[in-house]
């Protein structure tokens, strides 16, 4: 999926190139094709929300299949409506179809972004706040960090993990503590780091006990951190994601409208 962008962009790169050379032209030959092509796969993009919501329509196929054709052709789509047009937005009906397209492109590549925020990899399973923190727990288990001899380092992250992942908070708090996450881990790290360094002094650890000691801990830690970094920014990604879900649907909606009275509006006269 991601190497249609690069491509789409050469394709559209050429096609800019070579947009004054009379290769394309919107009404006829090619061009007339590409137009027709890619509002049939503007279409088809319809597919995937009407097979996810209605149940009838199981018989189309998977919805992850759906989804990857989804994503696809929202690239393919696009690209061959701007060859289409030779980059010249036109008339008053052709400007608001290849205006409100651009718009649910752009929405498309944002909602994109977010997706992949709340699901394991691009088309896998969305993944909830108990399963991060879940894995939260499990390094912390699997870890120098639940060692006896640093348990008041377990406990200081356990601390800061209820300040900064379990304690509920809207849109701002949410997107407050994605912000000023990685300074604040930062800062956790260096001073747990130093608390742990001084108690293994203050008990008389041996110099080449404690480093390697150290090396152990501060790799724990890191993954631990990395963690705590996703599970922050999840509860931030799944609301954006929400609100774009409810503002792509009627923009998609507004360039199926746009497209059609395009068509009819260029056939008619």
């Amino acid at each position: 999926m991601l190497i249609l962008v690069p491509i789409g962009a050469v394709v559209l790169g050429y096609g800019w190139i070579r947009r004054t050379e009379g290769d394309i032209t919107a009404e006829t030959g090619t061009g007339y094709f590409l137009g027709i092509a890619g509002s049939l796969l503007m279409l088809t993009l319809l597919i995937y929300p009407m097979r996810k919501r209605i149940r009838s329509l199981r018989f189309l196929g998977n919805i992850p299949g759906w989804f990857r054709l989804h994503m696809l052709l929202g690239v393919v789509a696009p690209v061959l409506i701007i060859l289409h047009s030779n980059f010249n937005f036109g008339s008053l009906n052709s400007t608001a179809a290849m205006t409100a397209m651009l718009i649910v492109a752009g929405s498309g590549f944002v909602g994109r972004f977010l997706y992949a925020g709340i699901h394991r990899g691009l088309y896998g399973q969305k993944q909830t706040l108990r399963d991060l923190l879940g894995d939260i727990e499990a390094i912390r288990e699997r870890s120098e960090l639940a060692a006896p001899d640093t348990g008041l380092l377990s406990q200081a992250l356990a601390d800061y993990e209820r300040r900064r992942v379990d304690t509920i908070s809207g849109f701002w708090g949410s997107l407050a503590r994605t912000l000023t996450g990685p300074i604040s881990r930062l800062t956790l790290r260096r001073r747990v780091l130093a608390d742990l360094a001084n108690q293994m002094k203050q008990v008389g650890t041996p110099a080449v006990a404690r480093r390697q000691e150290m090396v152990e801990v501060t790799a724990a830690l890191d993954r631990y951190l990395r963690a705590l970094g996703k599970a922050e920014a999840f509860v931030l990604y799944e609301r954006m994601f929400a609100a774009w879900h409810l503002l792509h649907l009627p923009l998609f909606a507004v360039l199926v409208f746009a497209a059609i009275t395009h068509v009819v509006a260029v056939h008619l006269y």
